[in-house]
């Protein structure tokens, strides 16, 4: 879970994610202390607390741009003058916080928050999961959900990817532990997402998009045992 919090005051927006931090413990927080600055970012948060008096752009013509670009997720509103309040209706904010913002308040409006975004989310976004991996330089967050397949290549392991590939530095057995349920390794040198399987033989699987991966002789039955489960739980979901 992703919170934002913009004020352009700097104390402000360190004392709010001190106490955002300690309410919302696992959640990655984030400040800005401009509305170009948060309008700029790729990765809007799930819960945004956002001052609606700031030089430059206000808080009203964010929220009305973010509203624009289709983001529906949790608006908490701050301000110093209540009647603020009135100006905003249709840019369906969650809750106003009235500064100098209480401790209990904030806990009680971020609590009923989190509660609405569960409720919100779909069914299959919950049941996704990401591991974190780092290709040369770069950290990446990897949505398993894309990952079709992966391969160990040149002691590199590949992750085929619905839309690119990823190459990394790691154990195919390592990765194995990390994916869940959902994947089979049908081969010493593969990896395989279950939910884009098309087709299946004694030596190979088909992929969505072309690809055959091989399976070991020995792994078959492993993978069609494992298949079955996996299609009944799709069923049962």
């Amino acid at each position: 879970m992703r919170i934002a919090i913009c004020d352009d005051e700097k104390r402000i927006c360190a004392i709010l994610a001190e106490k955002v931090g300690k309410i919302c413990a696992d959640a990655e927080i984030m400040t800005y202390t401009s509305g170009e600055g948060l309008l700029n970012v790729d990765d809007l948060p799930d819960i945004l607390l956002l001052d609606i008096k700031m030089p430059g752009i206000s808080g009203m013509d964010v929220a009305k741009t973010l509203r624009d670009r289709d983001w529906r997720k949790i608006l908490i509103f701050i301000t110093g003058e209540e009647d603020q309040v009135f100006n905003s209706f249709d840019l369906h904010a969650f809750h106003f916080l009235v500064k100098p913002v209480a401790d209990e308040k904030l806990k009680e409006v971020l609590d009923n928050a989190v509660k609405e975004l569960e409720r919100s989310v779909p069914i299959t976004q919950k049941q996704e999961k990401y591991i974190d991996i780092q290709s040369g330089t770069s950290h990446i967050r990897v949505n398993l959900s894309q990952l079709m397949y992966a391969e160990v290549y040149d002691r590199k392991t590949i992750l085929h990817m619905k839309n690119e590939n990823i190459e990394y530095y790691g154990q195919l057995s390592a990765l194995e532990g990390l994916v869940g349920k959902d994947f089979y390794r049908v081969h010493r040198s593969y990896l395989v997402n279950m939910k884009y399987v098309e087709r299946y033989d004694r030596t190979s699987v088909m992929l969505q998009g072309g690809d055959s991966i091989p399976i070991a002789r020995r792994e078959y039955d492993g993978f069609l045992k494992a298949y079955m489960k996996y299609s009944r739980r799709r069923m049962d979901a």
